[in-house]
């Protein structure tokens, strides 16, 4: 499954989740942790699981970002929703460190193999080959904002490529979806597009939101144009009449790699992926 765009709706705002499921959005991510107060948390998440327990009301792929997995906080919420593991696509693991992290706290939880870990510190940045490599991990999830901070540096596209450049570089390794951090302007459409367009180009295959009115625009961006469909479709035509042997195609050479990725880029243009 990819996901282009995942909007964020804070815990103790469940209230709205309707603008979220009436969305375009291709995911949910109901956020437990920074996005909720610290005085709000209980109640959210007590409200999350009351949803939950209806079983039907959430019509969208439902991601969940717990407190830090390493606390009580964030052990009670895994805990808690463990009972909905069936409901919800994956939970998105806060503070994730190292690979030692997550071998350390995977026997202890449910959801050993539906794990994204936020890749938001200077150290998980440095180690994310290993988080990527670990058994459970189904994608990885970059945190901007908290990365930016961890490195005294800008918030901003040049300041954070490297660090964007090895979470998609270790993802492809191991074929894991990556969530890019949101765009926080959310006034700023022509901003989002770019950087949207940019982390595409990167590897990533989707982007979170903080806002309903940022969704299209992820998608738009994330989506193929109709020229690459076409010439996806074209190189992959004429592959398949080769049996797989490489191919002069409008002056380029095609072999398995180029096909692949034409076939990724079609894949991108869909609803849904399996892997």
């Amino acid at each position: 499954m990819r996901y282009k765009s995942n909007l964020f709706i804070p815990g103790h705002t469940l209230d709205r989740l309707d603008r979220g499921l009436n969305s375009n959005a291709s995911a949910l991510i109901i956020d437990l942790e920074d996005g909720c107060p610290e005085d709000k948390k209980i109640d959210a998440r007590e409200e999350l699981i009351g949803l939950l327990k209806k079983g039907n009301v959430f019509t969208k792929p439902l991601f969940v970002r717990v407190n830090d997995a390493m606390n009580e906080n964030g052990r009670q919420d895994i805990d808690a929703l463990s009972d909905f593991e069936d409901q919800i696509e994956a939970i998105i693991l806060p503070k994730t460190q190292s690979f030692d992290f997550l071998a350390t706290l995977a026997p202890m939880i449910a959801f050993e193999n539906k794990l994204v870990p936020l890749i938001e510190t200077p150290r998980a940045v440095d180690t994310v080959t290993q988080i990527a490599a670990f058994k459970g991990v189904i994608g990885l999830f970059f945190g901007a904002a908290d990365f930016s901070a961890g490195m005294g540096s800008k918030l901003a596209w040049e300041p954070l490529l490297y660090a964007r450049h090895k979470v998609a570089l270790a993802a492809a390794m191991y074929n894991l979806f990556t969530i890019d951090a949101p765009f926080f302007y959310i006034d700023n459409e022509e901003g989002l597009i770019e950087e949207a367009e940019k982390v595409k180009n990167l590897g990533f295959t989707g982007k979170a939101a903080i806002h309903p009115s940022q969704i299209d625009f992820i998608n738009d961006a994330f989506e193929p144009t109709k020229e690459e469909k076409e010439e996806a479709k074209k190189v992959l035509e004429e592959y398949q009449k080769m049996d797989g042997g490489a191919v002069k195609i409008d002056g380029k050479m095609v072999d398995e790699p180029i096909a692949e990725a034409m076939r990724l880029k079609l894949s991108l243009g869909d609803k849904e992926k399996e892997d």
